[in-house]
């Protein structure tokens, strides 16, 4: 199946094609200024489907995802720069936060989502561990300034929910909806 991917990250990418899906990269641009008294999970919903309606409408079904990480409510999306990521990551250590990875798939004007929630309990990290990790790792692009696949899984304790929702995309869902967008094909 041809799908679009409206999204640049390199990991939903692989996640789809490993899924075996052929994959068009279009990257939609929006806005992402969270709303007054928004709840993560909603902010998540929201800024995937607005990105699934940005892309311009085909004859394949437009897949968008949006991944936040959420501790005790606050949403930690992507780091500014370093000394940000350093901040975010200082503020997960020792702690249990939740992964929110929203998934839309659009065809035409049928829209379906979903939100997933994966739990993530990090050990406590040391200052120099964190600038180590920051040195050797790219952060920027990553919800909560980390990549559990990459140099973070050292920090990590327990995973409670798909690991495929922690990288960005979980890939399960994102097939389900496909199915049941299927007989539109």
């Amino acid at each position: 199946m041809e799908v679009i991917l409206a999204s640049k990250s390199p990991r939903r990418l692989q996640l789809l094609q490993c899924a075996g899906l052929a994959v068009e990269v279009m990257p939609s641009h929006i806005d992402e200024t969270p709303f007054n008294n928004e709840s993560v999970p909603d902010m998540v919903v929201r800024l995937c489907q607005e990105k699934a309606k940005a892309c311009p409408v085909d004859d394949r079904p437009i897949i968008a995802a949006d991944t936040l990480v959420s501790l005790h409510g606050e949403a930690l999306g992507q780091p500014n720069d370093l000394a940000h990521a350093k901040h975010m990551l200082q503020k997960l250590s020792g702690q249990r936060q939740s992964v929110l990875t929203a998934v839309c798939v659009r065809l035409g004007e049928r829209i379906l989502s979903e939100c997933v929630i994966t739990h993530v309990q990090f050990r406590d990290i040391s200052d120099s561990e964190l600038d180590i990790y920051l040195a050797h790792n790219d952060v920027l692009d990553k919800a909560g300034a980390y990549a559990i696949q990459a140099g973070a899984a050292s920090f990590i304790t327990q995973v409670d929910g798909p690991l495929d929702n922690v990288i960005g995309l979980p890939v399960s869902q994102t097939l389900n909806m496909l199915k049941k967008l299927e007989p539109l094909l």
